[in-house]
């Protein structure tokens, strides 16, 4: 399957999954706006979300190049799999039990207290089971994306959504805002389930093994998982210290930096996890094989890919912020405050799109060279600049300068990276990466011309028709442009959709 049909697939699943997770967004913000009990959510939530970032990539990192390398010798991988098996539960099924235990001195991390505080240990109590589904998930996904299959993997995030949104309608009339967490829990749980068929499908059987003794893939993996969990869990830090910093903003700042970071996930879910995904194990297996030059190219597609897709985002959600919010978010107890805090935020967070899309896969590129350690490193750098940032930015910009930080940081990451890469195995990219760097500038810049000069006329329309009529042509703008300046990657995925078009029986 070529990568341009994969990240389609992948596209379209996370496009769906991301939308649900979204409406279960407006559905709380709808009951709760930017309230106490928005807040004690979004940081109880934080845990499992946090778990899901971080594991199932950890995982990925150190499983993927181990069953490659055996698949490629022709060795059998099951002994592998039963042994992780027992590793993921017994590690996770721990974590689980001490959560729920020490609830209420994990969410006092946080800085709570009172009702709030209340609230959150109780939510986390809901939640903490979901560590155990989180842990077999990222097993699961690892084992399928080694075999080079996405598609049950991706599809868990929409039955994750599909069931979280289900289950609240249902359980929050009855258990009030306990009914939330139980329904995220349920959501892990059937992102998990999902994978079960296709693991069957690949002859895998679900057996524990603790019989670590001699096994070298095992002690391999032991080696790299340890700087890898680090370097994921200092990635996604930022998320725990943003709670901390916009608690001390007031009360409406977590919600609102909540809602506003849910916009620009989508973007990079769909755009980032679609190359990103499948453009590993080829990384992986390139640098198995000694193929250098070839891996190179692979990592240069990825980031001209992620930069022509994700540049005209940040620039539409910037000049959208505010309608989009409006149009997404205002209805129930989400009043004009919850509007302008959550607008004020997503155009400093749009800012950082494309730095953590590049973080992302250059990230994978150094794991692919089997080199944890680095992205550690750099992770800790990272924290360093969004910690002073922070400080330097709030009292100016409130909770938008921790919106901003984010961006700063991610962008110091993506540049210190890229660097380091290169000492290593010489120019990651070619000239033709900065002609595309330039034409997607410019064809932006005339994209936001465009909308600009067309805003007086369509700001009078309906917030919806105006929305949609003033993306349409921002689009069409930003396309027609790389089109007349002949960006080859635009050409590439216009052919590749035209021969998707036509059947193959019609071809003469």
């Amino acid at each position: 399957m070529s990568l341009i049909r994969i990240a389609s697939m992948i596209v379209v699943l996370t496009l769906v999954g991301r939308l649900l997770g979204f409406f279960r967004s407006v559905y709380v913000s709808e009951l709760y706006g930017t309230g106490m009990e928005a807040d004690a959510f979004n940081i109880a939530a934080t845990i499992p979300l946090t778990l899901f970032l971080v594991i199932p990539g950890a995982i990925n990192a150190v499983l993927i190049p181990t069953m490659r390398g055996l698949m490629e010798k022709d060795q059998p991988t099951d002994g592998l799999y039963h042994k992780m098996l027992g590793i993921i539960l017994a590690v996770f099924g721990v974590i689980a039990v001490l959560g729920v235990v020490f609830a209420k001195e994990v969410a006092s991390l946080f800085g709570l207290t009172g009702a709030k505080l209340d609230l959150t240990a109780d939510m986390l109590q809901w939640m903490w089971p979901s560590a155990v589904f989180i842990g077999l998930a990222g097993l699961w996904t690892s084992m399928c994306n080694a075999h080079q299959h996405f598609f049950t993997p991706t599809l868990g995030t929409v039955a994750n959504g599909a069931i979280v949104i289900g289950s609240m309608y249902f359980l929050v009339p009855v258990y009030g805002p306990q009914g939330l967490a139980i329904a995220t829990t349920l959501g892990y749980l059937a992102a998990m389930v999902t994978m079960l068929p296709t693991l069957r499908r690949f002859g895998y059987r679900h057996r524990l093994s603790f019989s670590f003794q001699k096994d070298e893939a095992l002690a391999g993996m032991g080696e790299r998982v340890v700087p890898i969990l680090i370097g994921a869990v200092v990635a996604q830090a930022t998320t725990f210290l943003e709670r901390g910093f916009a608690e001390s903003v007031g009360t409406g700042a977590i919600s609102a930096l909540a809602n506003a970071n849910q916009i620009v996930q989508m973007p990079m879910a769909i755009f980032v996890g679609a190359f990103t995904l499948p453009l590993f194990p080829l990384l992986a297996t390139h640098v198995k094989r000694g193929e250098m030059t070839e891996m190179k190219l692979i990592l240069q597609k990825g980031l001209a890919y992620l930069f022509i897709l994700l540049i005209p985002v940040t620039v539409g959600l910037s000049l959208y912020a505010e309608p989009i919010i409006r149009l997404a978010f205002e209805r129930g107890a989400f009043d004009e405050l919850s509007v302008s805090m959550t607008a004020w935020a997503l155009p400093f967070y749009a800012l950082g799109l494309y730095a953590l899309g590049a973080r992302d896969l250059l990230t994978r590129a150094f794991y692919a060279l089997e080199n944890t350690r680095t992205p550690v490193t750099i992770g800790i750098v990272g924290i360093g600049v969004y910690i002073a940032a922070n400080w330097l930015l709030i009292p100016y910009l409130g909770h938008g300068g921790i919106a901003l930080a984010q961006a700063l940081s991610a962008v110091s990451q993506a540049a210190l990276l890229f660097f380091l890469l290169w000492r290593a195995v010489g120019v990651p990219v070619k000239a033709s990466f900065l002609w595309t760097m330039a034409k997607t500038l410019l064809a932006c810049a005339i994209m936001g011309g465009g909308i600009f000069l067309l805003d007086p006329w369509l700001s009078q329309l309906p917030i919806w028709l105006y929305l949609i009529i003033g993306i349409a042509i921002g689009m069409l703008l930003y396309g027609a442009a790389l089109i007349v300046m002949r960006e080859p990657l635009v050409a590439e995925l216009l052919q590749k959709m035209r021969k998707r078009a036509i059947p193959s029986g019609g071809q003469s």
